[in-house]
């Protein structure tokens, strides 16, 4: 009769008669008898199948409960109450009877363990399942991970996760692009990874989305906790498209106790602008509704909102649906996952210039639009405590119609107004994994992974040329790419103190094919060591890592206007990306955390859009040579400047990461640091752009860093988030608009290293914003939120990028 939390730096499962000794009987339903065999699984996870077990109904209060903390059990036919006590021994709940089948955790003084050593709450207990296929400890994690939770997330309007995660996970930076751009833009991963397509691999509930970048925001009631790891580490697991990093959105799949609950809110605003004489009005309503228990439960969620014209012509509209399933069995849990978005926007022009191209796209009246689907499920079989088997299957598709190319510092001859990119891209994944817990935890245990993954992403762009009074429209044919892949994986642990951890993934991914090899091979090798001194944990940890992208992407295929087809017929070089993090990792029970790592990548084949002088009609790349010299002066009307993609060469990222909470009574504080030194290394042989050796990359910020503070006290709660990016190199957009459409100027002068000339250094931009919420009384709150408060309405990440000024929103809660 066995079962504990880890508690120092051992995890068994130790005895614990005499922490019962003075209970002798329990009242119906914790009488009933019931077995438990698990070590290393979350506390949620253990109570659910104890509830099923005992055919109970299980409620209690999430807030009161560390429900994502380990725990190790080992029991037979004891009583239900003091299987309950063993597993929540420590915590400040007690188990009750509540007639019938219903069982409560009601608050309580947490009990003393009779000379035990207390439980102390430990940040890496947590269990996480990023990096394993399997729910794991943090603590044997050998890179740096960060978790948001579905409430931080919730403090930002209209659930921004661009925002949320700028804030809360060192290294990341997303710009905080126009509301009307329905794709995120990424300014550093631990600096760049692509050239207008950096961005990690993303998975909901484990299912691969396929198009990263459409996840711009997420439903906060919907979200349990997001997981982050940065760099190409997570790809021995993930595979090919994992070069910067991994992150997975965890949906919440608990129950309502007493019948069906509902959350409503709805919240209302005004975003101020310096270029139309009224403010935008900003709206975002949700409702959330759960039923069920620990054993069977489900969810659904709605969402719409949107903004008006911040600026004239523009407005963007979504709307979310959401749904979600869980059942749990004594051997068996499944969930099923599912979610619907629809996004519409227009964004004619950007106030800040007006040439002959913006004048043309100000005529335009068709939207942007997006639309997204992820269905899917997963099933964990428990063969016994020491086998696990897991198998995920899901789907995933968007279609992306008239989205405006910007990833392009000049216009193109292709479409010498507008021309704008989308298509159609669909992923279905299966992916089947068996995990073994061998040795004995107390010495020597190991954990081994074995994987196959099978996925099939079929994807078909759509091309319109658009110029005035007319519209073009190609559709390309649908593309197929097969991918097959084994992952073997091993974590060996010493005395629950030190870790190794070494993966491989063998994949065949057909988009490779040409004269690169189809078939890649992504290891991950790392090591850790960690000791608790009472509530002191120090950790120390190194890992490496490769990664790869394909050439052709739906990201590429369908969000860029690409119509010489060249992603597919240039045979470019894959990007790839390896290297090294190490890093120490301080944790105070949940009171103190500090984490600092240092990171050194190289990336090479990087996919450039490089600008030339075409010299003929039809020609589907640079001249011979690659000449690019025409010195008579050129109306905009008669300009001959074309896009090649290109392999650029070498880039090294190297930086430093760091991360500080802490928690004083009522009071939480949080800050972010992050520096990255991005390069250019080498370039490769013919390249005809305009990046040099030695050069910064651009649009990668060389600082970023972000302070937080949240204040709760009583039935009030306050926040205060300032954020900010220090220095980075961009094009002078204003002035390359105003030189294409002067006719004295020369196309050789807009293309090439004469780029470099239009190179323009931005100093920084800082984001603040802030809320006060209240609790009326039971289930009504609402809550007073400032968006952008310095009221800076441009700047990043160039100078002709339009955002919504100073907004201030009133919004309400009810849960009924």
């Amino acid at each position: 009769m066995l079962a504990s939390s880890s508690a120092g730096a051992q995890s068994t499962c130790s005895s614990s008669n005499a922490f019962l000794a003075s209970v002798t009987t329990w009242s119906p339903p914790l009488d009933r008898r019931v077995s438990l065999h698990a070590r290393d699984i979350s506390l949620r996870e253990a109570l659910d199948r104890l509830a099923t077990e005992g055919r109970i109904r299980l409620s209690y209060t999430t807030e009161a409960i560390p429900l994502d903390s380990r725990v190790c059990a080992s029991f037979d036919t004891i009583n239900l109450g003091e299987a309950l006590s063993l597993l929540l021994r420590g915590a400040p709940v007690v188990p009750v009877t509540a007639g019938g089948e219903n069982v409560v955790l009601a608050p309580s003084q947490p009990l003393q363990n009779n000379g035990e050593p207390q439980r102390i709450p430990r940040i890496l207990d947590r269990v996480v399942v990023t990096g394993s296929a399997i729910e794991a400890p943090a603590r044997r994690l050998t890179v740096a991970m960060n978790v948001v939770s579905g409430a931080q997330l919730s403090r930002y309007s209209e659930g921004n996760l661009a925002q949320a995660l700028s804030d809360a996970v060192p290294g990341i930076w997303i710009w905080q692009s126009a509301p009307t751009s329905l794709l995120a833009h990424y300014g550093s991963i631990r600096g760049t990874s692509s050239f207008g397509s950096s961005y990690p691999k993303i998975y909901v509930d484990g299912i691969e989305l396929a198009n990263p970048l459409l996840i711009t925001q997420f439903t906060p009631e919907a979200v349990e906790r997001i997981e982050v790891i940065r760099g190409p580490q997570g790809a021995a697991l993930y595979g090919s498209d994992a070069i910067s990093g991994v992150i997975n959105i965890v949906t919440r799949h608990d129950g309502s106790s007493g019948g069906p609950s509902t959350v409503a809110r709805s919240a209302v605003g005004a975003a101020s602008s310096a270029y139309v004489p009224r403010s935008a009005v900003t709206q975002d309503h949700a409702v959330t509704v759960r039923e069920g228990s620990s054993a069977q439960s489900g969810s659904m969620s709605f969402t719409t909102g949107g903004v008006g014209e911040y600026v004239p012509g523009a407005f963007v509209r979504h709307t979310t649906g959401s749904a979600g399933f869980r059942l749990v069995r004594s051997r068996i849990i499944a969930t099923a996952t599912g979610r619907i978005l629809a996004s519409e926007s227009a964004d004619p022009f950007s106030p800040l210039f007006r040439d002959s191209v913006s004048t043309a796209r100000a005529g335009l009246t068709t939207p942007e639009s997006v639309r997204e689907y992820t269905f899917g499920g997963s099933a964990t079989v428990i063969q016994s405590e020491h086998w696990s088997h897991v198998i995920v299957a899901g789907l995933d598709g968007s279609r992306l119609s008239n989205l405006a190319d910007f990833h392009t510092p000049l216009p193109s001859v292709s479409a010498p107004d507008l021309g704008t990119a989308g298509g159609t891209a669909n992923l279905a994944t299966l992916r089947v994994s068996s995990v073994a817990k061998l040795g004995d935890p107390d010495n020597v245990g190991t954990t081994l992974t074995f994987s196959g993954e099978n996925s099939l992403l079929n994807y078909r762009p759509k091309l319109d040329t658009l110029s005035a009074g007319s519209s073009e429209a190609v559709v390309q044919p649908v593309l197929r790419r097969w991918t097959t892949a084994g992952v073997a994986q091993a974590n060996v642990s010493w005395r629950d103190a030190g870790y190794l951890t070494g993966g491989l993934r063998v994949e065949r991914n057909d988009a490779l094919a040409g004269d690169n090899s189809t078939i890649s091979v992504l290891p991950m090798i790392g090591a850790a060591v960690l000791h608790d001194y009472g509530p002191l944990t120090v950790k120390l940890r190194s890992a490496y890592g490769r990664g790869i992208r394909p050439a052709t992407t739906p990201v590429r295929e369908t969000g860029w206007f690409d119509p010489h087809e060249q992603a597919r017929q240039l045979n470019l070089s894959p990007e790839e990306q390896s290297g090294i993090e190490a890093g120490m990792d301080f944790f105070v029970g949940k009171t103190f955390g500090f984490q600092v790592t240092r990171f050194d990548q190289l990336a090479s084949g990087l996919i450039q859009r490089v600008a030339y002088v075409n010299y003929g009609a039809g020609t589907q790349g640079p001249p011979p040579g690659g000449g690019t010299s025409r010195s008579e002066p050129i109306g905009r009307e008669d300009r001959h400047i074309d896009y090649v993609l290109q392999n650029v060469g070498e880039i090294t990222n190297r930086g430093w990461e760091l991360k500080s909470d802490v928690t004083i009574a009522a009071l939480s504080l949080a800050g972010t640091f992050s520096t990255v030194d991005s390069r250019v290394r080498r370039v490769a042989r013919g390249y005809l752009g305009d990046l040099r050796v030695g050069d910064r990359m651009l649009e990668v910020p060389a600082k970023t860093g972000s302070l937080a503070a949240v204040l709760t006290g009583g039935s009030w709660t306050g926040s205060v988030t300032a954020s900010r990016s220090w220095d980075w190199i961009n094009y002078d957009r204003v002035a390359l608009a105003g030189a294409f459409s002067n006719s004295v100027q020369t196309d050789s002068a807009l293309v090439g290293q004469q780029l470099r000339n239009y190179w323009l250094r931005y100093s920084g931009v800082t984001r603040l914003r802030a809320s006060l919420g209240r609790n009326l009384f039971r289930g009504l709150s609402f809550t007073l939120s400032g968006e952008n408060l310095l009221n800076r309405q441009h700047g990043e990440p160039d100078n002709i990028t339009v955002v919504p000024g100073r907004t201030l929103s009133f919004g309400i809660k009810a849960a009924l």
